[in-house]
């Protein structure tokens, strides 16, 4: 039988959490980057767009999933951080 503290635990899961949050924190500044401005600005342009623009969707597709995802990795460290841990066989 292995043992394993809560605290362990907690330390690779905030470990895990911080390396996806990384990711979908640098997809988001290129994205910011590439068109100058918050996800927020660039979907209200997308939004009253008069003409589409098939580049401009796939980007503001990929980047809402990447800012959804930031948004949901960083509650779930939260979460750990608080000790909001359930945990299951």
């Amino acid at each position: 039988m292995v043992q394993v503290s809560k605290q362990s635990v907690q330390q690779w899961m905030i470990s895990e959490y911080l390396t996806k949050k990384h990711r979908y924190q640098s997809n988001v500044a290129t994205f910011e980057r590439k068109y100058d401005m918050s996800f927020d600005a660039f979907e209200q342009r997308i939004e009253t767009a008069k003409k589409e623009v098939v580049e401009e969707w796939d980007d503001y597709i990929e980047w809402k999933a990447d800012h959804e995802f930031l948004r949901i990795v960083n509650q779930k460290i939260q979460d750990i951080q608080k000790g909001n841990i359930e945990y299951i066989d």
